[in-house]
């Protein structure tokens, strides 16, 4: 009797064991078969890759939702695509956060590549009415994928917890190794590079003001007092009565002043 247990509670814990191995298999597959035009499609618009990659996981249950697998569509998109829609039941949220189901027409893509950036073009036009709508997953304005994974909650989705399902799944899988030169310490540092400029530039500017306003050491007269004319060599020029000049001849000055 023990014997059988123990048998039964081994093929129990194999079988186990093989799932995980088979749910682990599926899930890093999807991941590397993702993961180049991710990165391209996203680091083109401005965005992170570990998100975007988080979105296909939370949205397409890693390619095995009726909706990636039907229409390609790997990130939940509703309406249209050149034409091409499948209606399907989903799940929605009320203000109050309850759950109901609906049916909504979603777009149906002709490839997965289309569908990633179709999502891009999404976040980076925002709606009809809001072209910023998404702004909050920019890299430009969010200083980690933390930040613009939370910037989509009760935008992209009405879930209120859609922020932390994918910073979840971000921490999981790794998936800030994705974003490479587009981690928050690389537009921290973008930032001051141009606060830098932006500094250097007020102070250059600040110095020709200064510079233009002073006036001569000798006489405490604006510079413009002394033209070029009065350092002729060849002898005296004639000066328009009322002009406030001084006249020099055969000085050598202009040196003294150059100096």
């Amino acid at each position: 009797m023990m014997k059988a247990l123990a048998a039964a509670i081994a093929v129990i814990g194999f079988c186990f064991v093989q799932a995980n191995i088979a749910n682990a298999s599926v899930e890093t597959d999807f991941i590397n078969r993702l993961k180049d035009p991710v990165v391209k499609v996203s680091k083109q618009n401005h965005l992170y890759p570990s998100v975007m990659m988080a979105q296909a996981i939370v949205e397409s249950d890693f390619g095995r939702s009726e909706l990636s697998l039907d229409a390609n569509n790997y990130f939940g998109v509703k309406g249209s695509y050149n034409g091409q829609s499948v209606t399907m039941s989903t799940g929605e949220y009320t203000a109050n956060g309850k759950h109901y189901m609906t049916a909504a027409a979603f777009k149906k893509y002709p490839t997965i590549e289309a569908s990633i950036k179709d999502n891009a073009y999404l976040l980076r036009h925002g709606t009809l009415t809001d072209s910023n709508y998404y702004s909050g997953t920019w890299t430009s304005n969010a200083p980690t994928s933390s930040d613009a994974a939370m910037a989509l909650s009760l935008t992209y989705a009405t879930d209120m917890e859609y922020g932390n399902k994918l910073n979840a799944i971000i921490v999981k899988y790794d998936l800030n190794k994705l974003d490479g030169s587009v981690s928050s310490g690389d537009i921290n540092s973008k930032i001051d590079a141009s606060l830098d400029k932006q500094l250097a530039g007020n102070k250059k500017q600040e110095a020709e003001v200064r510079a233009e306003n002073a006036q001569s050491k000798i006489n405490s007269i604006p510079k413009r007092i002394i033209p070029n004319f009065v350092f002729n060599t060849k002898g005296a020029t004639k000066i328009n009565q009322g002009d406030p000049v001084i006249q020099f001849n055969s000085l050598p000055l202009q040196n003294i002043v150059e100096k």
